[in-house]
């Protein structure tokens, strides 16, 4: 009987441990940078997607993780887990200038293929020499998927004990 209460101390154990871990979604970041014609030097932004997005191919809502927007004018544009977001257009292989729209609640952004862009918060943005560059896949935390892993290696531990318990019973 101890060690039942062992091994369900160690799952309870291994539960509460994984569910403090994390896990990753894998995602790709995506920054624009524009020259701004009615703000101060440039405006940046950066566009995480979820990797299974695949250069070249359109872009849809299901796509966005999140994206972010800053000048001198506009200090925070942020759209993430919006109900109202929207994102279209396409980027391109190789990057570059490119037709993307992004909207939510709190405002919009979009670019063209000749490098022109605004942003709407309010106040607006607009430039010039708008591009897209990205660097490389990078994992966001996940924490929901481990306290599945956790159930399941304390019911790992659970079997593989009760299996050599009754292997080693005495005749």
């Amino acid at each position: 009987m101890s060690s039942f209460f062992r091994i369900l101390a160690l799952s309870i154990l291994a539960t509460l441990g994984a569910a403090s871990a994390s896990a990753n979604i894998a995602v790709e970041v995506y920054t624009f940078t524009g020259r701004c014609t009615d703000c101060t030097g440039t405006g940046t932004g950066t566009l995480i997607l979820l990797a299974n997005y695949v250069l070249g191919t359109p872009l849809s809502a299901g796509d966005l993780y999140s994206f972010n927007y800053s000048s001198n004018l506009i200090l925070d544009l942020s759209i993430h887990n919006d109900p109202t977001e929207e994102l279209s257009g396409i980027l391109p292989v190789g990057l570059g200038p490119a037709n993307i729209s992004i909207s939510g609640a709190n405002g919009s952004f979009n670019t063209n293929s000749d490098g022109t862009w605004s942003a709407f918060n309010p106040p607006a943005d607009i430039g010039t020499s708008g591009v897209w560059s990205t660097e490389s896949a990078t994992p966001t935390p996940e924490p929901s998927a481990l306290p599945l892993i956790g159930i399941c290696l304390a019911g790992v531990i659970f079997f593989r004990g009760k299996g050599t318990a009754e292997t080693h019973s005495p005749d």
